[in-house]
């Protein structure tokens, strides 16, 4: 076989070319630390390295949907702190305001301190994020939630309903609440037990009655009716009382007794229809006083009306009637309100929680995926060196040779 000097010339200057790029991709897996610079280097490799990376990517977000998130909820779970230090502050007052040592001077400068006290609840319920959101407006949160009309009167206008709170993804499968609406937090409080609760309608002159309490002793027989408990002077000067249904009807006790013109004990309860009403002090003919199912209050409404009460005085018998009266509504509402705030505290500290450990997991997860990905994609640099060394001395070894058979010529024989 003839080889003619071209060929001869042309597979040195390959070879040096094949070595030279073998030396050069050496050479660049050294300088980057990767072993996989294209996906030809090793396919298989190079798709799993792209899935193991978006899941790292998904992850990060992830974390980082958490790290946004928990400040909002921690100034949240603050300011709920904070709005029940009010409220237990304010139920010290109404217990205080209700006592026979105060005067009217001095209850006066109690329902100034509870007017404070709905203030600074007043501004908790506006508070913004650093972000400049209000915490409590739900998804519209760049609008403020909590507005007073000229009468003081306090409206909710953030977000209510399904959808109302922006829901953040930690995970694949998990959602955690960014906050809650003010709507759920200082509006829509259930009244004393939240099931029943009874109200003076009618208060003769001279009445010295006052509601102690509303209570359900036999939830199966509770329904949603709303009974009148009427009081009436029979004619030997002593007080009874009926309770009577939407037609004016009387209705049975507890125990099967009919309910009409029963002799009246103040401190006693009336049993009937699943709920106890009990009544104390001095009622007069004419008085009355409804027994309802439970409404939700708001917080403000609450405070506004045993302000209103304490700044009334108790100049005569029925205004301290009207004051023990008030008080008892209102310690039970605002212990609800109470109750209704450690409820949301405690479910923004176990969002809290959750994200505490999802953000464990996250950590483990990323630490597990970036060693996938190491071993994969990164070099083995002890491989690489000794390989780089050899590739060197073939490329030199190459351009020696052709070097050498570059020269050979007939010319050289003659």
């Amino acid at each position: 076989m003839r080889v003619s000097t071209t060929q001869i010339f042309q597979t040195g200057i390959d070879q040096i070319q094949r070595n030279q790029a073998e030396l050069n991709r050496t050479s660049l897996q050294l300088g980057s630390g990767e072993r996989i610079l294209t996906p030809s280097d090793d396919p298989s490799g190079a798709t799993q390295t792209n899935q193991f990376e978006r899941i790292i990517k998904a992850t990060e977000q992830y974390q980082r949907n958490i790290d946004n998130t928990q400040p909002r909820l921690q100034q949240q779970e603050s300011l709920m702190q904070s709005g029940t230090d009010a409220l237990q502050r304010a139920r010290e007052l109404v217990i205080a305001g209700n006592n026979d040592s105060q005067t009217d001077e001095t209850r006066r400068y109690q329902a100034n301190e509870l007017r404070q006290l709905r203030d600074e609840l007043f501004e908790i319920a506006n508070t913004r994020d650093p972000n400049g959101e209000y915490i409590f407006a739900g998804t519209n949160s760049l609008e403020q939630p909590f507005k007073q009309d000229g009468e003081g009167t306090v409206r909710y206008e953030g977000a209510e309903g399904t959808g109302s709170v922006r829901e953040v993804e930690i995970s694949p499968t998990r959602t955690v609440p960014v906050g809650d609406t003010g709507a759920d937090v200082f509006m829509n409080i259930p009244e004393n037990d939240g099931r029943t609760t009874a109200d003076v309608t009618n208060r003769e002159a001279d009445s010295l009655l006052i509601v102690d309490k509303a209570e359900v002793y036999d939830v199966r027989e509770l329904d949603r009716e709303e009974y009148t408990i009427e009081f009436t002077e029979n004619g030997d000067g002593d007080m009874t009382y009926s309770v009577l249904d939407e037609n004016d009807d009387a209705i049975e006790g507890r125990d099967g007794e009919l309910l009409e013109d029963q002799p009246f004990v103040p401190g006693e309860s009336i049993d009937f229809a699943g709920r106890s009403v009990t009544i104390s002090g001095d009622p007069v003919d004419g008085d009355k006083v409804v027994s309802r199912p439970a409404e939700n209050k708001d917080i403000f409404s609450t405070l506004d009306d045993i302000i209103a009460a304490l700044e009334e005085g108790t100049g005569t018998r029925e205004a301290r009637a009207n004051l023990a009266t008030a008080t008892n509504t209102a310690l039970g509402d605002m212990d609800a309100a109470i109750e209704n705030f450690n409820d949301i505290r405690a479910d923004v500290g176990s969002r809290l929680k959750t994200m505490d450990d999802q953000t464990e997991l996250n950590e483990d997860r990323l630490l597990d995926l970036e060693t996938a990905v190491s071993e994969i994609r990164d070099l083995d640099y002890a491989e690489a060196i000794s390989r780089f060394n050899q590739q060197q001395v073939a490329l030199q070894a190459a351009q020696q040779t052709y070097s050498e058979t570059s020269r050979l010529s007939l010319f050289d024989f003659i």
